[in-house]
């Protein structure tokens, strides 16, 4: 279950992080009631008592003021500091936390550290290629990332699963530790405290039988939909490149706010049959979501040398597949490229599932 959630995570924060990094408005600044927007490439370094959210996607950015509720962050380096009374969720290359947090904080990126003066009342779940803990966390710890470094006080239960971990002289755990972790890959201090149990889980290699059903399901559906529409999923493919930022947006509120409809639906007697639908086309949707980028990277790697038309496409499709499928294989890496790849192929099929919409004639009364 954990597990599950880690990746759900790792979707929605690494998904915020492309459709938002890119190009945008040097600097402006919205307030939507009590809530505050802001997008800019430039550092920016607003100290103000915020009522309400503080939501941030741009390049670099510093909040050292006081936010009422939330803070929502997308973009290349963030420090954020000051009170935050709700929560964070945050992704970046870099997500430096030196605040005081009254609830819990999700973070996502290249390189994610809580400073010693920082501190989380709640629980935290972490995913970076390099997580720094030293500040204090007051409930539970769950991170993953290829190197993790706790070295403060945790008042729950701490569970990483990582390529190195490293426990410092300051980190207190005042639950259970539980790590899957190279054994050799970990060190810990002698001064370092864990007051429950310390449990090494098996470290698991190879694809298995969910990751070979899965890659051969990848194929199979993508076959079938570039040989049956090699318009359609081309067009998909050539959106990428010309429209990266709409797509990765379109990905992700598909990716986040669909499942939410689907769940409200579900609630009730009458919407119980649109959500079962909805949830089917929703799940076909993620299946075929690496079909454009696959196909994109075939396309990027062999040029004209693939063909045209439908035999082209395939070869381009099989070639780019294989690729994404061998990169997804590196530890931490794979993950990222992965879900970046997910989440603009659903942008890109999403998009071009509307133009089609939009391009068919309206029916004369």
């Amino acid at each position: 279950m954990m597990v599950r959630s880690h990746r759900l995570i790792l979707v929605v924060v690494v998904a915020s992080l492309v459709g938002c990094i890119g190009g945008g408005p040097e600097r402006m600044f919205t307030k939507n009631g009590e809530d505050l927007i802001v997008l800019g490439s430039t550092m920016i370094y607003p100290a103000d008592s915020i009522a309400g959210d503080v939501i941030f996607a741009g390049g670099e950015f510093r909040f050292t003021g006081s936010s009422g509720g939330d803070y929502l962050g997308a973009g290349g380096s963030q420090t954020i500091g000051g009170r935050i009374h709700g929560s964070i969720r945050a992704a970046g290359g870099d997500v430096h936390a030196v605040s005081t947090v009254d609830r819990n904080a999700t973070i996502a990126g290249g390189n994610v550290t809580l400073d010693s003066t920082g501190a989380i009342a709640g629980n935290a779940y972490i995913i970076a290629g390099n997580v720094g803990i030293n500040g204090t966390v007051r409930g539970s710890l769950m991170a993953t990332g290829g190197r993790v470094v706790l070295n403060g006080p945790v008042g729950r239960d701490v569970e990483v699963s990582a390529g190195e971990l490293h426990l410092g002289p300051h980190a207190q755990i005042a639950g259970n530790l539980r790590y899957r972790v190279p054994k050799d890959k970990v060190t810990i201090d002698r001064a370092a405290r864990v007051s429950g149990t310390t449990t090494a889980l098996p470290v698991s290699t190879g694809l298995g039988l969910r990751g070979t059903l899965w890659v051969l399901g990848f194929f199979l559906a993508g076959v079938v939909v570039v040989a049956l529409f090699p318009g359609f999923a081309s067009d998909a493919a050539d959106i990428l490149p010309l429209r990266p930022v709409r797509s990765a947006l379109v990905g992700l509120g598909w990716a986040v706010l669909v499942p939410c409809a689907i769940v409200i639906a579900a609630i009730t007697v009458i919407g119980l049959p649109l959500a079962i639908i909805t949830a089917a086309l929703y799940m076909v949707a993620l299946v075929l979501s690496d079909v454009p980028f696959a196909l994109w990277l075939g396309r990027l790697l062999l040029r004209a040398r693939a063909g045209v038309g439908r035999q082209g496409a395939l070869l381009n499709f099989f070639v780019g597949g294989i690729v994404l499928l061998l990169v997804g294989l590196v530890p931490i890496l794979g993950k990222f490229v992965m879900t970046i790849a997910s989440i603009l192929g659903l942008g890109a099929i999403m998009l071009r599932a509307k133009g089609v919409r939009e391009a068919e004639p309206v029916p004369l009364a």
